[in-house]
């Protein structure tokens, strides 16, 4: 199976300068466990992704206000571990594990596209 058939599309994102709290919402209004922060929705620009396990880790467990925090002090910056859309969903499986992560943005002749989560990996196995 390719990756292209069971990533999520649109990519939900945020800037760089967006608050924590900001994140927060846009992750809960569309039930998603991480955003990519990207300039001005440029995707091909992505600069970062923050999902909700470090928001726990950066902001809450440490006593901060989410609303004071930059998205961008928290993020796990660019360079992120890509896959490609036509790769294989065995090689997304490959590349989380080696990586130990759990999201993958998909790519498609250099600009951002789509993103598949482990998730996604465990649904197609039913």
């Amino acid at each position: 199976m390719k990756v292209r058939e069971l990533m999520s599309y649109p990519i939900v994102t945020v800037p760089p300068e967006a608050m924590v709290l900001d994140a927060i919402k846009v992750m809960a209004a569309q039930k998603k466990g991480s955003v990519l922060v990207a300039k001005e929705r440029l995707l091909k620009e992505c600069l970062g992704i923050v999902t909700t396990s470090q928001i726990f880790l950066e902001v809450f467990a440490r006593g901060l206000d989410p609303a004071r925090v930059k998205v961008s002090d928290i993020m796990t910056p660019a360079p992120l571990i890509t896959i490609d859309l036509d790769d294989s969903t065995q090689k997304a499986a490959e590349l989380m594990i080696e990586h130990k992560i759990r999201r993958l943005p998909v790519m498609k002749d250099g600009a951002l596209v789509g993103i598949v989560t482990s998730k996604d990996l465990l649904a197609c196995v039913r």
